[in-house]
């Protein structure tokens, strides 16, 4: 067949079919979304995010052009349009319908919700059309025509819910008020409301985990918050095992990427929770409309296992099917995955990362873009289920920073450390603390691993600080944003650049050997090519030597060492902006954000002075106490004044 031939095939093709090609593509877009949305919180493959992103970005493309050829359909009679035509103008409000999106996909990145108003417009627009298409193909003698209406009206339903999920994320008009600040006051009466059983705890961690959410809003910078309140009985997780505290911060953290980039908190509310039974208009009708209608189904489904659902009919406990059901819903959702529970890996001493070469065509594209070593690092890096110790070890470690804190934001990364053990006089311990962020970490990390060497034990303080290790420097290799770092990958290839001589003459073993004697001399570290500021001064070999003979003193070293890893995670974790932790929900999660909101919860941003008469105590707390609580701790404020949003 000649090319010519198929180019002829084609256009008869697109004359023909293109509308319907253009609906099917549109169709298959939306069910991939809907299927593979929501999972991507824990889905952290790159292709699953690339077909996700080509989607996202098609589907209004492909909408949008076939709206377009709608229009311009043949219609020999006005008063007659014909059976083809009608079916045709059936196609316009399904094309409405898809560009309501997924329930589980309302915006691909943070930025989206920023669009809003303008995607108002754009809907608008788009309903004018679908109105003159539906005007031109009405014919009053056909039963089709009698599906405009249901299917035009589930169209806006769909648009109006996407529009108002991206608007109501960071909406300009939110405010604080009095009713707001008084909110809480309900909450111990909600739970009190629950029968006395064991079956009921899930659903009561998964609202508990809501309301925790509720009150911090993470998303919102500077929505008014103070730990003191999490301290109540009814809200605190203090006494909860790691494992437990982790989920319940899981379940937060879900709740935010649902706010962030789903359709469930509108999906809940009033005007939505009927809205689908328009969609039984449409199981009649044909082969696309069937796939349009199958897809909310399943989506309608999936709304009854979500923590969204366990939180609402939580409020409606006097319904006898209602206390049937919820125990077994709350149970599926407390064993659902939210999030990837990994932790990336990169170890500064392999070998590959400091040696091994590309093929040449491939060095020679990478060196192209000068992305040569990220992709060496991306290549390398690996992924490591995070076992129940490692949530063990962080919770304790951050249970007894939290001590020196005192809700305080988390300025320290080891000093807090070093004054519990009392060993700030030791010299290799202090300079590793007080040099600069990326270099403390890189001088930790090769000591940890020269140590996990030479004294590794199977305690869970060694494998906890092991893992903790190789994720910081994953962190600072391949997400140097999340630790706050501009300076990482030149810091970085500095370190690289005095590792590489140091290990090429000796293997693994006789290197760390060496690392480890008080009597070995270093040479001047191997510069860069062209030396910077930055790297200027450091020197890293002997830096790391201080720092391992030191520890090595140490008999309890490896609770030193974790401990380090936790304050410098924690430390990390509350300097990164809350921008970065959502982007990073929706491609699998990171165990830093998690670190994040427990900080969270605990840090009192406004620096505020807590009265002593609203200080904890047996009285039981109410609805008057959070009023004037509020006011003691902000000061009395206008129940309207706004504040900015992130």
């Amino acid at each position: 067949m000649s090319l010519i031939t198929c180019i002829s095939f084609v256009k008869r093709l697109w004359v023909a079919w293109g509308i319907q090609l253009l609906v099917a593509a549109t169709v298959a877009c939306k069910i991939v979304l809907a299927i593979l949305g929501s999972r991507r919180k824990y889905v952290t493959w790159i292709s699953t995010n690339l077909l996700i992103w080509a989607t996202y970005l098609l589907l209004s493309y492909f909408a949008t052009i076939a709206l377009g050829k709608l229009t311009v359909v043949r219609i020999d009679d006005p008063k007659n349009p014909g059976y083809d035509v009608v079916l045709q103008g059936l196609l316009a409000p399904l094309l409405l319908m898809q560009l309501g999106y997924a329930d589980g996909i309302t915006a691909y990145a943070v930025e989206d919700n920023r669009l809003g108003l303008r995607q108002i417009l754009n809907i608008g627009a788009t309903v004018g059309v679908v109105v003159w298409i539906l005007v031109r193909c009405w014919d009053s003698s056909s039963p089709v025509s009698m599906l405009f209406f249901p299917l035009f009206v589930a169209g806006i339903i769909k648009s109006v819910g996407w529009v108002w999920a991206l608007q109501s994320v960071y909406d300009e008009n939110s405010s604080v008020t009095t009713e707001d600040m008084s909110e809480e006051a309900g909450i111990k009466q909600v739970f009190e409301a629950f029968p006395d059983d064991e079956k009921f705890a899930s659903t009561k961690d998964v609202l508990k985990a809501y309301y925790r959410f509720d009150c911090l809003k993470p998303h919102l910078v500077n929505w008014l918050y103070h730990p003191l309140f999490i301290s109540r009985d009814w809200m605190s997780i203090d006494s909860y095992p790691a494992d437990r505290a982790f989920t319940m911060t899981e379940i937060e953290l879900n709740f935010m990427f649902d706010v962030l980039y789903t359709k469930a908190p509108i999906l809940f509310s009033v005007i939505f929770k009927n809205a689908f039974l328009i969609d039984m208009y449409i199981t009649c009708t044909y082969a696309l409309l069937m796939a349009v209608t199958s897809l909310e189904l399943y989506q309608i489904t999936m709304l009854a296992f979500s923590d969204w659902a366990v939180v609402k009919m939580s409020m409606h406990l006097k319904a006898p099917l209602v206390l049937r059901l919820l125990p077994f819903l709350a149970r599926r959702c407390m064993k659902q995955k939210r999030w990837s529970r990994s932790v990336g890996q990169l170890n500064l001493l392999d070998r590959r990362l400091l040696y091994e070469q590309w093929s040449k065509p491939v060095a020679t594209i990478l060196d192209l873009f000068e992305k040569g070593e990220i992709f060496r690092r991306y290549w390398l890096h690996s992924s490591q289920a995070i076992p129940s110790s490692l949530k063990v070890l962080v919770v304790q470690n951050m249970a007894e920073l939290e001590k020196q804190r005192h809700l305080l934001p988390f300025t320290e990364r080891g000093d807090w450390t070093l004054d519990t053990y009392g060993i700030r006089e030791k010299q290799g311990l202090s300079n590793s603390i007080e040099m600069r962020f990326d270099r403390s970490i890189i001088i930790w990390h090769i000591a940890t691993e020269i140590l996990h060497e030479l004294e590794g034990d199977h305690s869970d303080a060694c494998r906890g600080s092991k893992l903790l290790s190789d994720y910081m420097i994953y962190l600072l290799a391949l997400r140097p944003y999340m630790l706050s770092l501009t300076t990482a990958d030149i810091t970085l290839e500095y370190a690289c650049c005095a590792l590489r001589p140091f290990l090429r003459q000796r293997d693994i073993r006789e290197a760390i050997s060496k690392l480890s004697l008080a009597d070995e001399d270093f040479p001047d570290p191997v510069e860069l090519s062209k030396p910077t500021m930055i790297t200027h001064g450091w020197h890293v070999l002997p830096e790391v030597q201080k720092l391992v003979i030191d520890l090595r003193m140490m008999d309890n070293k490896w609770e030193i060492i974790s401990s380090i890893w936790v304050e410098m995670l924690c430390y990390a974790a509350y300097r990164c902006q809350v921008y970065h932790h959502a982007k990073r929900l929706r491609r699998g999660g990171e165990l830093i954000t998690h670190v994040w909101l427990l900080l969270a919860h605990k840090t009192d941003k406004y620096r505020s002075e807590i009265p002593k008469d609203l200080a904890p105590s047996s009285k039981p707390f109410t609805r008057k106490d959070s009023s004037s609580c509020f006011q003691k701790i902000f000061g009395k404020r206008d129940a309207k004044t706004r504040y900015n949003l992130m």
